[in-house]
């Protein structure tokens, strides 16, 4: 701001400064004309002093992370200007044999933390269990809705915001495209370790639709452990199950191995629910973009 100097021209006398010249001006006048000048330029300091950062502190569940996941996470973070040790503070845990880390979520729970990113579905009923109160982006989770989370898609409320990895038709095409690709297939193995609720019975009903169009037989076959997976696939074997399908579950998913092996010693094309049973062999995958999805929840979250 460009200096101004403002001068009041006065009379000497013996006894110093009196009134200015300008007999018409009272000495009441003359201070309040300079009280109104220093108002229209009010002074600048010389070193302003500068805003304290906002550091933010979030905390960050990692469970199997085959595709660099939390790498693609931080990557955005820096790149939406949020940087470790300056404004940033990431308080991570890790459960690489799950790909659900409930067994890490917990502690991060009541931390002095704003909000908790959890990769899916389990870890996020831990954290709703754990703290109600705590605000939750959860990566992806199949029925947002149907497990709590939200009230609507349209208008979620309260303090959880995610991915719904369960639009309408997602099951139903990769029936239709697994058909496509090996058309003699005519009884169908849905395999299921979704958790929580609603997840299940929504992909079951657009699997039956479809197959209903198709002339396709499906069962579902239902796992919650890995005993009752290794039941399961030996299970589709003897029912004379020709293809195989995979519903959204964290069970599953950290086994893919095992299930990819199954069907190819088995002769059983197989549809599957990310692009990570393609990588560890399997026929073909119709799935969501992970590493698109982690790169999502820090626009949700850097809105707050």
């Amino acid at each position: 701001m460009e200096r101004v100097n403002v001068v009041a021209k006065t009379a000497r006398t013996n006894g110093g400064l009196v009134a200015p010249e300008n007999r018409g001006i009272t000495r009441r006048a003359f201070i309040t004309g300079l009280a109104v000048v220093g108002c229209a330029f009010p002074v600048v300091p010389f070193a302003q002093q500068a805003q304290p950062v906002r550091v933010r502190r979030i905390g960050l569940v990692v469970g199997d992370d085959p595709e660099g996941l939390e790498a693609a996470f931080r990557e955005t973070l820096r790149n939406q200007g949020y940087i470790e040790g300056q404004n940033l503070l990431i308080e991570a845990r890790y459960s690489l044999r799950s790909p659900s880390g409930t067994g890490v979520a917990a502690e991060l729970l009541h931390m002095d933390l704003e909000l908790v990113v959890v990769p899916s579905l389990p870890s996020a009923l831990v954290a709703q269990q754990a703290n109600p109160s705590m605000p939750l982006v959860i990566v992806t989770t199949p029925g947002i809705v149907s497990n709590g989370f939200a009230k609507s898609i349209e208008h979620p409320g309260g303090s959880a915001t995610g991915i719904d990895e369960l639009p309408p038709g997602v099951t139903a095409t990769r029936l239709e495209l697994l058909k496509a690709a090996a058309p003699a297939v005519s009884r169908v193995a849905l395999i299921s370790t979704t958790p929580g609720r609603g997840g299940h019975e929504a992909q079951l009903a657009d699997a039956q639709d479809a197959a209903a169009r198709l002339g396709v037989l499906v069962k579902p076959y239902r796992a919650t452990t890995i005993d009752e997976l290794k039941q399961a696939l030996a299970a589709t074997a003897a029912d004379g199950m020709n293809g195989l399908l995979t519903f959204q579950g964290g069970l599953s998913f950290v086994n893919r191995q095992l299930i990819v092996d199954f069907a190819a010693a088995q002769r059983m094309p197989g549809m599957y629910q990310a692009t990570v049973f393609a990588a560890a062999g399997g026929l073909m995958t119709w799935a969501p973009d992970l590493v698109d999805q982690y790169g999502r929840p820090p626009a949700m979250w850097s809105r707050s």
